[in-house]
């Protein structure tokens, strides 16, 4: 009975991820119909020639795509984070990393579109690399304070985070007075989350920078498991402790230094998505994590549905995400569903 009530809820999950990526596809402020982009998929027409086609291929897919990956990747690293550290408030968020990421791309940014200053030692993709770099900072930082010899301390670890966070808050204030006020409304913009992305580049790097780092934590699924009894018990099961903490730490920051390089800080999804689906479907993390990913890509995609039509303009969506993330995180509070880490 368990396996046919998981096996349906994969299922479920699965379908809704595509009902979610089709309605992206086709609801917007000219909402388009599967028969009208047939009707001219068919006929020939290239898409700039069909307008229907033309706005899907253009405009609707990569932003769709945009926002999949994204989801995809926040919650998948904020169920790692939570589980490694077996602490329900432990995401790329609380832990500093998004806004260590996001002060390196506005960074980057300020120094060589503001100020002009090469930054090719960095490579052909500046913005993305410094945040890739400050992300790992932070994390190098809160790792080397929390850790106790063989045990990281969740206390310090999450003051640690939060006091990094606070520092690159203050660091993007000083970008932002820095910043001429062109630049600013754009970047402001930029820091409230937006999958609004077009061509084929923001995609490529969300994929390279998504799909291999979500399969490297995926794959430690069992390791969680054994690491929720315990250390020291995991150890003994023959699970490298330290190393798993590298590869989560390492790997989460990467994928949200890449996600926030593209598509800035986006909140709430990497905290609620897998307290949502842990209330459904248990704690063992080879069925959570991947589930915890597909609910992720199909909430941004929602999210990102209700930023289109919520308004005559489009609000970010980083928003909609805070709207909706923080009413449900304090409902599944009150309904006490963090009984896995209560001690």
């Amino acid at each position: 009975m368990m396996q046919r009530t998981r096996t349906g809820l994969i299922a479920l999950l699965i379908a809704a991820c595509l009902v979610m990526v089709l309605a992206s596809l086709m609801i917007g402020r000219a909402d388009l119909s599967v028969g009208q982009v047939w009707r001219e998929w068919r006929s020939g027409l290239s898409p700039s020639e069909a307008p229907a086609l033309g706005i899907l291929v253009q405009q609707r897919l990569p932003r769709t795509l945009a926002a999949l990956l994204a989801g995809c990747g926040l919650a998948l690293a904020g169920c790692a984070f939570q589980a490694l550290l077996r602490n329900p408030l432990a995401t790329p968020y609380t832990l500093g990393i998004a806004s260590a990421g996001a002060f390196g791309a506005w960074t980057a940014t300020i120094l060589v579109q503001g100020f002009g200053y090469s930054l090719a030692v960095l490579g052909p993709r500046p913005v993305q690399m410094l945040a890739f770099l400050c992300a790992a900072l932070d994390m190098a930082i809160v790792y080397g304070l929390a850790a106790r010899g063989k045990r990281l301390s969740p206390a310090v670890l999450l003051l640690a985070g939060v006091t990094l966070g606070m520092l690159a808050n203050a660091g993007i204030l000083l970008m932002r007075y820095l910043a001429d006020p062109e630049r600013l409304v754009q970047m402001d913009r930029w820091l409230m989350g937006g999958v609004d992305v077009l061509g084929s580049e923001p995609i490529t790097i969300l994929f390279v920078g998504v799909v291999p780092c979500s399969l490297v934590l995926l794959a430690q699924g069992a390791k969680y498991d054994q690491l929720s009894f315990g250390a020291e018990m995991a150890a003994g099961r023959g699970v490298h402790v330290r190393r798993l903490q590298l590869v989560t730490f390492i790997i989460g920051s990467l994928m949200t230094a890449v996600i926030v390089s593209v598509v800035g800080p986006i909140g709430f999804v990497g905290l609620i998505v897998p307290h949502a689906v842990r209330s459904i479907s248990g704690s063992r993390h080879r069925i959570l994590m991947p589930l915890s990913a597909l609910a992720g890509g199909a909430f941004l995609c929602l999210c990102d549905i209700i930023a289109r039509k919520v308004a005559t303009g489009e609000f970010p969506i980083g928003i909609i995400t805070s709207l909706a993330g923080g009413p449900f995180f304090l409902y599944l509070l009150m309904r006490r569903r963090f009984t896995d880490w209560e001690m």
